[in-house]
C-alpha cells in the first residue's frame, strides 16, 4: 500500500500577510479600539521567559523616563542592559544600546518578535561575551 502525501502546510502569501499587518496597524491607529502597548508588552513578557529562559539573561519589566513602558534585556554576568522592547502603533520593537553586536528590529506579530529575539540573541551575544569578560 502507498502512502498518500500529506498537503505541506498552507503558508500565507506574502500578500496575506502584508494584509493581514496593514488590518492590525490600522485596529491599532483606531482611536476607539487602539492598541495598549503596557497590554502587549505584559502579554509578550511570558512569551520571553519562556522561549529564552537562560542563566545569562534576565528580562525587565520598566518605565522609562517619559512613562514609555518596556522590556530591557539584560545581561546577568555583566549586568549591561543590552537592548529594550518597546510596543507601538501595533509593533514590537527591538533596540539595542549595543549596535556593534546586536541588530534593530520590529515585527507586528509577538511570536515571530521572539523568534527573531532568540536568534539575535543566540548568535550575536558569544561575540560580545568574548569582548565584555569581567
Amino acid at each position: 500500500m502507498i502512502a498518500k502525501k500529506q498537503p505541506a502546510s498552507v503558508r500565507p502569501s506574502f500578500d496575506d500577510e502584508v494584509d493581514g499587518a496593514r488590518k492590525r496597524l490600522e485596529a491599532a491607529l483606531n482611536e476607539d479600539t487602539g492598541f495598549d502597548d503596557l497590554a502587549a508588552l505584559q502579554a509578550l513578557a511570558p512569551i520571553l521567559e519562556e522561549r529564552i529562559s537562560s542563566r545569562r539573561l534576565a528580562f525587565a519589566l520598566a518605565e522609562e523616563e517619559d512613562d514609555e513602558t518596556q522590556i530591557a534585556v539584560i545581561h546577568v554576568q555583566t549586568d549591561e542592559e543590552l537592548g529594550f522592547i518597546f510596543a507601538e502603533d501595533g509593533e514590537y520593537v527591538f533596540e539595542s544600546n549595543l549596535e556593534a553586536y546586536f541588530d534593530d528590529f520590529v515585527d507586528d506579530d509577538p511570536e515571530r518578535f521572539v523568534e527573531r529575539l532568540y536568534e539575535t540573541l543566540r548568535a550575536d551575544l558569544p561575540k560580545y561575551e568574548v569582548e565584555n569578560r569581567g
